[in-house]
């Protein structure tokens, strides 16, 4: 029987979004002089497909802005194929087609959060089959799209977001697709946002706004990015979210000790945003200090219960406390959330709690799972072993019969 779930995390991951740069064309000087003018033959001009938008505004439910940087989603068939972040104001704008070596759209592959965060051993499944007769390498291209199998939805721990279908464009349709609203998910306001946000001086936002552009680039200036953060929290101290974003890139660079002094800050700015509580917990859970993890975790989900990272965060920490009713709740709101597939660990999880229960069979299903989605993971081998363990001693049936 396993004695306890102890993992570790990697918990940074960059957003980025492609560049486009546009090109022009250019005609002939008509002849001049004395002579007769002779009848021109137009240049032709390249063939280039004209730039395809979309363009529109998020929301909260209550009508307000953001405040924060949502980000926004284009979404065919279950992949995501494009990202940015709209503005502290909720608008964003997202071209769809680019000139240059990549004339199309092409799944992403990363695994994204609403923070910016990634996490160990999970992401998105970037391939698509282009069933349907939907062929993601087709978009982009020409100067109308069946974007049919596409939509638009926002990303915001902790809020649910309203879908907006897209249907055939063309490139000299209007870009606004209109306003998506997110609805928080218990009700309550603040938790996954600061409002301390909506109070922040002008120079302030725009600082921290340039910041968040230049971590959505292929090649984010890091350095750069901090600059512009420590701008904004110069101005104003209690920006929260500045303080947040500023911990993430620090964690990027590798600078724990400067990113649990940010977070904490951002804490001390806004007792009533959750998801610096969150970093910190998932800082403590790589430095295997559970108990802090847990107490992290459960103040999180005080400020908002719905809060998927917080609770893969009480689910790991409690299991590796050896408490698995207290792992148990957290783990099964993972599993049954549009998020589990950024957390495959909760299916470890669960099978340890199974397995503590005697449940063996449930157990090696989940453990199963587990090493289908994550094969090459630290622990497979691990699994694998105490799978045959199991069969060996008769607790399960052998694989396959």
């Amino acid at each position: 029987m396993i004695r306890n779930a102890s993992v570790t995390l990697s918990v940074f991951c960059i957003l980025w979004n492609p560049v486009w740069a546009q090109q022009q064309g250019g005609g002939q000087e008509p002849p001049s002089g004395g002579q007769t003018q002779q009848t021109q033959q137009p240049t032709e001009r390249p063939n280039r497909p004209r730039p395809l938008f979309l363009a529109g505004k998020v929301v909260l439910g209550d009508g307000r802005e953001p405040g924060e940087q949502v980000r926004v989603e284009l979404v065919c068939q279950g992949t995501v194929m494009r990202q940015e972040y709209a503005s502290s104001n909720g608008t964003f704008s997202m071209e769809l087609n680019q000139h240059g070596a990549q004339n199309s759209l092409q799944p992403l592959d990363a695994s994204v959060s609403s923070t910016g965060y990634g996490n160990g051993g999970g992401g998105f499944d970037a391939g698509l089959r282009g069933n349907n007769g939907f062929n993601p390498a087709s978009l982009g291209q020409g100067r109308s799209q069946n974007l049919s199998s596409c939509e638009i939805r926002a990303q915001l721990a902790g809020y649910q977001s309203d879908v907006i279908t897209l249907g055939p464009r063309r490139a000299l349709d209007s870009p606004d697709i209109g306003v998506i609203v997110l609805h928080h998910m218990d009700g309550r306001e603040g938790g996954t946002i600061s409002l301390k946000t909506l109070a922040a001086p002008k120079d302030a936002r725009k600082a921290y706004e340039k910041a968040g552009k230049e971590l959505i680039k292929k090649k984010p200036n890091l350095s750069k990015a901090i600059e512009e953060l420590e701008k904004a929290v110069e101005i104003y101290d209690e920006f929260a979210a500045a303080w947040y974003m500023l911990g993430e890139v620090r964690v990027a660079q590798q600078d724990r000790s400067g990113a649990v002094e940010a977070f904490e800050l951002a804490v001390t700015a806004d007792a009533d945003y959750a998801n610096p509580r969150v970093s910190l917990a998932l800082i403590a859970l790589e430095e295997e200090r559970w108990e802090d993890a847990a107490q992290l975790a459960e103040d999180a989900l005080e400020i908002s219960p719905d809060h998927i990272k917080a609770h893969y965060c009480s689910a790991v920490a409690n299991s590796s406390l050896g408490n698995p009713d207290g792992a148990e709740t957290s783990a099964l709101r993972v599993q049954g959330s549009n998020e589990v597939q950024n957390y495959p660990l909760v299916y470890y999880v669960l099978g340890w709690i199974l397995s503590q229960r005697g449940d063996f069979d449930s157990a090696a299903a989940q453990f199963r799972q587990f090493l289908e989605i994550q094969p090459e993971a630290q622990l497979a081998e691990r699994l694998r072993a105490q799978l045959a363990d199991w069969e060996q001693r008769d607790l399960i049936p052998e694989s396959g019969s």
